[in-house]
Order: structure tokens, then sequence, then C-alpha cells
């Protein structure tokens, strides 16, 4: 899902699109995904989420951080492809921008209601987090599609290139928390040794010959 160590998209005519089981594991992914979207928004929805007891809950902090984190790729694998020379400035401005909105919505919500959770807080996060589900899921999808390795984030500026007439050629995403590039690494590097290994069985057929 975010960035471990690459800045921007990997893009080269060496990069070979995800095989079945990298997309499999997206298909997964987006099945998780898709759980977790269900589970706040089948339970009340955006109303249900100012429930105090809400903000007690280990899971929603957890999804929250993630998506979070996702944001920041998103920007960053965005920024990268507008040619901005680093695009941790852009991560870590817009996770400062989160922080500050969220302490924002504490503060109005304990002026106006007595409390930190509810509105505005709460919409914040619930809103946030749908949000940035759908948008996973479906690029997720689209990675699955396309074939495109790495983060699933890194869709959005692929088809944005695509669109202005670049190549369509694979492109990689940024390197993903979760591991998914280097399955993508492993998966490619075995199809590479399967037909290296059947190129040299067909040498040797011909030379026996």
């Amino acid at each position: 899902m975010s960035d471990l160590a690459l800045d921007g998209r990997r893009a080269s005519a060496a990069v070979q699109r995800t095989g079945p089981i990298g997309r499999l594991a997206r298909l997964i992914l987006a099945g998780v995904f898709a759980t977790s979207l269900v589970s706040i928004v089948d339970q009340g929805g955006v109303v249900g989420f100012r429930d105090p007891s809400v903000a007690t809950e280990f899971t929603v902090w957890i999804l929250t951080a993630a998506m979070v984190a996702v944001f920041a790729t998103l920007v960053g694998a965005i920024a990268s492809a507008a040619g901005r020379p680093s695009p941790w400035p852009w991560r870590l401005g817009v996770v400062a921008l989160f922080g500050v909105a969220i302490v924002g919505a504490a503060i109005v919500g304990q002026a106006t209601s007595g409390g930190v959770w509810g509105y505005p807080l709460s919409d914040l996060v619930w809103w946030f987090d749908a949000v940035m589900l759908v948008q996973t899921i479906v690029a997720t999808l689209i990675a699955v599609v396309i074939g495109m390795p790495g983060c699933e984030v890194g869709v959005w500026p692929a088809l944005v290139a695509r669109a202005r007439g670049g190549s369509s050629a694979p492109v990689a995403g940024p390197a993903c928390v979760i591991g998914l590039h280097l399955l993508d690494e492993w998966e490619a590097g075995r199809r590479q040794a399967d037909t290296e290994s059947r190129g040299a069985g067909s040498r040797t057929k011909g030379t026996d010959r």
C-alpha cells in the first residue's frame, strides 16, 4: 500500500507486468479493503461513527493511520510524476495538514458539544477513511487489469501519463509497505528463469542434432 524506499515511479523498458500470483494477491487485497469499507458504512455510516465508543476501537485508528500513509504515498507519486525533485516535502506536508485538521476538528467539537469525539472530528475521520478506501479499491483493481507492479497508487500517475500521450509500456508504482513489489520481483525473476531455462533447453536440443 505505502512507500518504503523508492521515490516516484520506477519506469523502465525492463519492467514486466504482474503475473497471475501478483494479480491474485491484489484481488485479495482489494477484498480486504472492501471489507473495511463495508465495516464503516454498515454501522450507521457517518452518523453511527459519531458514537463515542468508536473512538476507543483500536482498529479504527489503525485503519486511519494506514489511509494517511496511502494518501501521503499517493501525493508523493503524483509529485514525482509532475517532475518534483523530491516527493518527501509533499508527503510530509499532507500528513502535517491532516494532523492540523484533526486537532482543529477536535477543538471545535470540544467547544461546541463538550466532547472531542463527535461532529466534526468523527465525520472528518469517516469521510477520509471512506474516500481513501474507495480510491484504494479502484486503484488496486485497475492495477490488476493493466498488470502494474508495485504500490497501487502508481496507477493514477501512469494513467495521467498515458492520457497525455505518454508511453503505454508497463511501469512500476512505488515500493509497497506490505511487500507487493517484492512479490512482483520474485514472480518476474521466476518467469525470466523459466524463459532462460527453456531457451537453454532448445539450444541443447539443436546442438545434439
